[in-house]
């Protein structure tokens, strides 16, 4: 005699006795399909709301798709972007439901879970903090202020447009935002992806985060350059001189001693000094200029 009841007979509405492998696996993929897109809905509501407390406008999520393949993101950029919004890295809750992997969802730093805004803005592992620092520094040298940031804003930086008291759009500042922005939080998580894999958990030292942020935000410098030769790369892949001015201008080393037009000029690069490992870090309230 069988005392199993007509409901333990089912799962999620089909009979267990004509359940097949390919319907379960269907099931499961239809619940993870659902948990997915509520968590995408959830992050394009964070852009959504970072952006009207920043600039006052509601962006419709159409547009937060297509500004995440704004041009002035790198590919790598881009599929990052594309990913977070979908919250498809193999971090925090990704790991909660496999067995003997729980707890890689933790930050084994911070004893938190591990999700990209811990990773982005909260983790104590050196890395997020000094990057947004030198990101800090070098725009105040090009804007009087900088936002408060948040992941709805970071994910949403594609969305910037700063104007002036007119109203007027600052065009060479809003692009240096996106750029500072996206490249930040690509090298954010390299820096953690290098810390929690390549060291299996060891710190990445200061000295090279600066240096590795450095030598990122100069490779965009040096790439703007380039990409003015028309005659190289064509006019839908080229930049204009005037637009590459604008957007790099006040954050070079030395920019007084430089000609008006320094785009073929050598040695350009952004006003901030390599580290050695045994350079000091500079006292607290010392980074970034308030003005």
């Amino acid at each position: 005699m069988s005392f199993e009841s007509e409901e333990s007979k089912k799962l999620g509405g089909i009979k267990l006795s004509t359940l097949t492998q390919r319907l379960a696996y269907a099931g499961i993929k239809e619940q993870k399909a659902a948990l997915s897109r509520k968590a995408t809905d959830n992050n394009i509501k964070q852009i959504q709301a970072a952006i009207m407390l920043q600039f006052g406008k509601l962006p419709a999520p159409a547009k937060i798709w297509a500004n995440v393949r704004h041009k002035d993101f790198t590919r790598q950029v881009r599929n990052f972007m594309w990913k977070s919004i979908h919250s498809a890295h193999r971090i925090g809750t990704f790991w909660k439901h496999i067995p003997e992997c729980e707890d890689r969802g933790i930050c084994q730093f911070c004893n938190e879970p591990e999700d990209l805004e811990h990773i982005v803005l909260k983790c104590r592992r050196p890395g997020q903090k000094e990057i947004w620092a030198l990101a800090k520094e070098l725009w105040l040298k090009k804007h009087p202020s900088w936002p408060v940031l948040s992941l709805g804003s970071i994910l949403g930086c594609g969305l910037t447009t700063f104007r002036n008291n007119n109203g007027q759009p600052l065009v060479g500042a809003s692009r240096l935002y996106r750029i500072l922005i996206s490249e930040s939080l690509f090298m954010i998580w390299k820096i953690r992806n290098n810390s929690v894999i390549k060291r299996e958990g060891a710190a990445v030292p200061a000295h090279e985060i600066h240096n590795k942020w450095l030598y990122a935000i100069n490779l965009r410098l040096n790439f703007d350059r380039a990409l003015t030769n028309h005659a190289k790369f064509g006019k839908q892949n080229s930049i204009k001189t005037p637009l590459v001015l604008q957007t790099w201008s006040s954050t070079l080393m030395e920019e007084d001693k430089l000609p008006e037009n320094w785009i073929r000029a050598p040695r350009v690069l952004v006003g901030t000094e390599q580290q050695s490992s045994h350079h000091p870090s500079p006292p607290p309230g010392r980074r970034g200029r308030n003005r």
